[in-house]
């Protein structure tokens, strides 16, 4: 959970970000503000993110004065960044512990990404995956997980052009339910950040629990499923989570909210040669999707040093997403980007900046 406003006090000055209307009153009382004007310092910080008080005109001076001597306008601090050949930017961003984690700027044409991460390190143990080898370090507060979106609005054009959102950089979002739904509920509101939650996709190794609590969330966005295999005894090889959530009960979460009249769900299979690319698996994953409301994203394994897999070929890969889309299955091949600076899908771990590891 996020620190309360009497631990954050405990530990010196607050970080305005990452407090949402609740903890905002209860920061701004005692200082004669009428709701409407606490209602306006939400604006200043959110709307606008402007963070420091002296600059909020619409306020009372003495409370502007009171709240720069309590509040702090702490961001992560940008350590490293990397620019891709294709233009996607890497950051490395040190937290105020010192703990650093990595998030990605990605451009496609007018189109804008960015890809953000919810804990440092990550305790789910993908195979695949070189987050996965840095173990887990901790959860982000609300606050450190929509410091990302200032920091990366500061740093690229996104704030200009508008941009998408996914929850697919270090960590596992589900794991860390509470404080993702405290900073999506100030990152979707209007009054807030003001970001669709249709431009929003949080994706999940599959804590089947956590998923079914968080789609029944008011803040709840897209959601993406890794699936990465279609049978309980490759995909537990794969990822160690399905031995406790197995297809089966994945497959029973995903119905029910087929029924509830949600968004697709995107199932992402990241495509390992001679592992789970073959006409077998592909006709598997078909049944594994008919008459859910899903698609499927074929993304191509990116290689990094240290982790045991190849990339699919152009043909198996096309092949797979034959079979997919004969059985009427909506089904894309989708392109990395970042990669020569270990920005894609699974790489992000911190270990590839001048000096070595973070």
């Amino acid at each position: 959970m996020s620190l309360s406003l009497a631990a954050r006090e405990q530990e010196g000055r607050i970080a305005l970000v990452g407090l949402g209307r609740e903890g905002l009153a209860s920061l701004c009382a005692g200082l004669g503000l009428k709701p409407f004007q606490v209602s306006e310092v939400y604006r200043w910080i959110y709307g606008r993110r402007v963070l420091d008080p002296l600059a909020w005109t619409n306020i009372p001076k003495a409370a502007r004065a009171a709240l720069a001597a309590r509040t702090s306008a702490q961001l992560p601090e940008v350590a490293g960044e990397q620019l891709s050949a294709d233009g996607t930017r890497k950051f490395l961003l040190r937290l105020s512990d010192g703990q650093a984690i990595e998030a990605v700027y990605i451009p496609d044409g007018n189109r804008r990404t960015v890809c953000v991460s919810s804990q440092v390190g990550c305790a789910v143990g993908c195979a695949f995956c070189l987050t996965a080898r840095m173990g887990f370090r901790r959860n982000l507060t609300p606050g450190e997980i929509l410091g990302q979106f200032f920091v990366l609005e500061e740093r690229t054009d996104i704030r200009k052009v508008g941009y998408n959102v996914v929850f697919m950089g270090m960590g596992e979002p589900m794991a860390n339910r509470a404080n993702l739904e405290e900073a999506l509920a100030i990152l979707e509101d209007e009054e807030g950040m003001g970001i669709s939650w249709r431009r929003i996709t949080v994706s999940t190794s599959g804590l089947a629990d956590q998923l079914e609590a968080f789609a029944k969330s008011a803040v709840c966005p897209r959601l993406s499923l890794s699936l990465n295999a279609p049978t309980d005894e490759l995909r537990s090889r794969l990822m160690p989570v399905n031995d406790k959530y197995g297809l089966r009960r994945l497959r029973s979460v995903l119905q029910n909210l087929s029924r509830r009249g949600r968004e697709r769900i995107s199932l992402e299979y990241i495509l390992l040669g001679g592992v789970n690319d073959g006409t077998e698996e592909a006709e598997a994953v078909a049944g594994f999707a008919r008459g859910l409301k899903v698609k499927v994203n074929l993304i191509q394994f990116n290689e990094a040093k240290d982790l045991p897999f190849v990339p699919s070929d152009e043909e198996r890969s096309r092949s797979f997403q034959a079979v997919l889309l004969r059985h009427g299955v909506p089904t894309s091949i989708r392109k990395s980007r970042g990669q020569d600076i270990l920005a894609a899908c699974g790489q992000l771990a911190r270990n590839n900046w001048p000096g070595g590891s973070a």
